[in-house]
């Protein structure tokens, strides 16, 4: 059975305010939810916002809101917006499963995967704390520091500079109790001494207040009044480095930030947009010290592809063995668009048994060996899905 992955912002809201005259249900705890008040927030990640009602108070936050419609099962992907408000959830992906009755399932039902392969990784917090800062790691880091800085200030904030750091060279009171707690940490106004510690973020009580002092004095001598560090982590979890934007304004120059952190375009979108970009550039740096390429399979066929283009499912023959393989390999893969081909390389998102002992896995795409690749693909699979479920 296909399904039809859909992200962009003006899809979403679409389906969404279609959606509103419908009663949708909870997928675990089976609550009825109606939808009101779909709206496109002009946020950092193009958000789609909805506000749900139940009858009963909501049992858990939910997490996937399912229904049936005459031709598809619908479901809607959400997650909370501002942890104060559990009735405003973000929608960021609707999948779309055509019923066995309905025909257009079959557009995608010819596409398939050539040559894909997976790698073995390197350990990279060994790679990091032994060698340090490679000609590899060098690259990566200034080119990622000049993207954030550039996606940053086109999106309203006024960034002084973004800097990347290893935590295996933490060198200060405040980079070492980062380390250790792994938490974000956000100084809003360093002349004001406001910092910000809602959602899991590091409190500088746990500082001495002496340190914090002269910490912000600091801050203010390099003419800094706001700074969050944000960490990122390998696929196995392990604790590599951070990002760390600078600003000379309170609240890196962002009026949302400012006027209301918890609104809709505050601090949630900044911090999924940092967790989107820290899992990237961490595959970046994977995937330069990828070795041991081995080919999983000649061809297999297209499950289901994302609107994005950066989500692709694919079904693995009776006999495929992936078991020994982690979440977070390597894999790269050719896919024909207007019969060229394309190499597109990601990593692996999910793997499980599907029917008649077949391998159902899941990949995320990074990039592609075309610099028009990744363009290319998402319109391609944006038109594949606008055929099938119009």
């Amino acid at each position: 059975m296909k399904k039809y992955r859909l992200t962009d912002q003006r899809t979403l809201l679409g389906i969404v305010s279609k959606l509103t005259t419908t009663v949708l249900q909870d997928r675990d705890t089976k609550q009825k939810i109606t939808l009101t008040n779909p709206v496109a927030v002009n946020d950092i990640l193009k958000s789609v916002h909805i506000t749900i009602e139940t009858t009963e108070p909501l049992v858990s936050k939910p997490k996937s809101l399912v229904c049936v419609l005459k031709e598809n099962r619908v479901e809607l992907r959400v997650k909370p917006v501002n942890p104060y408000q559990d009735d405003l959830l973000q929608v960021y992906e609707i999948l779309i499963e055509p019923l066995e009755r309905s025909a257009k399932r079959a557009a995608i039902e010819d596409i398939a995967a050539y040559e894909v392969q997976m790698a073995q990784t390197a350990d990279l917090g060994t790679v990091i704390s032994i060698y340090g800062k490679t000609s590899i790691i060098n690259q990566a880091l200034n080119q990622w520091q000049v993207h954030l800085e550039q996606v940053l200030t086109n999106f309203g904030y006024f960034i002084k500079k973004v800097q990347i750091g290893f935590y295996y060279a933490a060198d200060t009171q405040l980079m070492e109790a980062l380390a250790t707690s792994k938490a974000p940490y956000y100084v809003r106004d360093a002349n004001r001494r406001i910092f910000y510690t809602d959602r899991g973020f590091y409190s500088p009580k746990k500082l001495s207040e002496i340190y914090v002092r002269s910490y912000l004095d600091s801050l203010l001598l390099s003419n800094t009044k706001s700074t969050l560090i944000f960490p990122f982590f390998s696929n196995g979890k392990v604790l590599l480095g951070y990002f760390e934007i600078i600003s000379n304004l309170p609240d890196l120059g962002n009026v949302s930030l400012q006027s209301d952190i918890e609104g809709p375009e505050g601090i949630g979108p900044l911090l999924s947009f940092l967790d989107q970009k820290a899992e990237e550039f961490v595959f970046q740096l994977e995937f330069a010290y990828a070795k041991d390429w081995e080919t999983v399979i000649r061809t297999t066929p297209v499950r289901d592809i994302s609107q994005d283009g950066r989500g692709i499912g694919m079904t693995l023959p009776k006999g495929t063995n992936l078991e020994a393989r982690p979440i977070g390999s390597p894999v790269s893969f050719q896919l024909k668009i207007n019969s060229s081909p394309y190499t597109f390389f990601g990593s692996l998102r999910s793997l499980k048994k599907g029917e008649n002992d077949t391998t159902q896995i899941g990949l995320q795409i990074f990039q592609c060996d075309k610099t028009e690749g990744m363009s290319l693909l998402s319109t391609y699979a944006s038109n594949l899905i606008g055929e099938a479920v119009s």
